[in-house]
């Protein structure tokens, strides 16, 4: 074979083999290599572990998308949850309203969108856990703020045939703060006495959404007030009746974090760390109690109810389960004398001779071992001639904000 001849020959035969390496089939679709057993494996030795530590990754280095079911799943199952993807339609989606450029990165990608690949998700993966899931919307839509809370608030429990949702979750994406800036912040309404099962989830889903993002941890708190940025707070938060949290995943206004968020793989990293955030949160219990009672009259008022500290009844239920150090009734604000038995987890209260007219608010606070707190915690009393009426109230949404200094409260 002369040297023409055998080139060709080689030229055709490297062809053909780099054509069947870009075809091979993808990563995603191929067996998984079988591991050898537990027993045969070989340990790693010390060193080996310490030079692990002595090159570590950087943080923003991603690892591979990995989406296990999360075994606490299970308590997810029939909770009533509410995903509202944020903006969309005439507010900022392809119908939109407002000038160029508005809720959308340098490069054009819409926010609307990020949110609704990351709400559709979500769903799937709430959905697939046994969770009762409601979408404020699925498409391209205008939808004002309070009608997206009415649906957490109207929705009706398959659970239990209640009213409300048991979480409303608004997915947002942030801008601003210049190029570089990415962290992730997650809102609840109020002061912190005010929303205790919103900070709660909220704690939850900051954490695993920065760790699987890959966003600039401890650059600020986890969680925030929507009335740092409001006076009256986010409308979507305080219109909520129910327990409610706004996610801003990351920042789009960041260029590279824009083009990440492009891409549904990436999207499929934040709903995932939601969706994770939430088996937490549902795995450390969801307090609650009965509908109290008042018997008595005049400065013989008693309020009597049990707590319950909303987890199984694991090793070591038979011993108390709820801090009694966060036991606490109100009435109009006011703290009242209480007696909680540890064992029975009876809770009774002393009122005062005022709530024997009229109306007034009572509310119910504790929180258990794994520091979850109880929902419902406001009620109201009606006093007539017929009797007390008990009755559970929404979550209190205050429209303005707190005072920002330190006020005395009785014990």
């Amino acid at each position: 074979m002369g040297f023409d001849r055998r080139f060709a020959f080689c030229v055709a035969l490297w062809a053909t083999c780099a054509g069947c390496s870009f075809h091979h089939k993808p990563a995603a679709t191929r067996p998984a290599a079988t591991m050898p057993a537990l027993s045969q494996r070989q340990p790693m030795p010390l060193d080996d572990a310490m030079h692990l530590i002595d090159h570590r990754a950087a943080w923003t280095d991603l690892p591979p998308i990995d989406v296990p079911r999360n075994p606490a799943e299970k308590h997810l199952k029939d909770l009533t949850i509410v995903i509202d993807p944020g903006h969309g339609g005439a507010d900022g989606g392809s119908g939109s309203t407002r000038p160029a450029g508005y809720k959308a990165g340098r490069a054009g990608e819409k926010e609307a969108y990020m949110n609704i690949r990351v709400g559709l998700l979500l769903e799937r993966l709430l959905k697939d856990a046994g969770a009762d899931v409601v979408m404020t919307r699925h498409g391209d839509d205008t939808i004002g703020l309070r009608e997206r809370a009415e649906v957490a608030n109207n929705v009706k429990r398959k659970r239990d045939g209640g009213v409300g949702a048991d979480l409303f979750v608004s997915i947002h994406h942030n801008a601003g703060g210049g190029r570089g800036t990415n962290y992730t912040s997650v809102w609840y309404h109020g002061a912190v006495d005010d929303n205790e099962p919103d900070m709660d989830v909220a704690r939850y889903l900051d954490l695993e959404l920065s760790k699987a993002m890959r966003t600039q941890i401890a650059r600020g708190a986890p969680i925030y007030s929507s009335q740092l940025m409001y006076d009256s707070g986010f409308g979507v938060l305080r219109a909520c009746h129910v327990p409610a949290v706004l996610c801003e995943c990351s920042f789009f206004s960041d260029p590279d974090e824009e083009q990440r968020l492009r891409d549904a793989g990436y999207n499929l990293r934040e709903a995932y760390a939601i969706y994770t955030g939430l088996c937490e949160w549902a795995y450390c219990g969801r307090p609650t109690q009965t509908t109290p009672s008042v018997s008595g009259s005049g400065s013989e008022l008693v309020l009597t109810t049990t707590l319950d500290e909303g987890i199984p009844n694991w090793w070591g239920s038979d011993r108390n389960r709820i801090v009694a150090s966060t036991v606490q009734v109100t009435v109009d604000g006011q703290a009242v004398p209480i007696s909680f038995d540890e064992l029975t987890r009876n809770l009774t209260a002393k009122l005062p001779s005022s709530a024997g007219n009229g109306e007034h608010v009572i509310t119910i606070h504790h929180a258990n071992l794994l520091k979850n707190h109880n929902w419902p915690q406001r009620y109201q009393l009606s006093q007539s001639s017929a009797g007390a009426a008990v009755t559970a109230l929404p979550a209190l949404r205050p429209s303005r904000q707190p005072p920002r200094r330190a006020t005395t409260r009785a014990s």
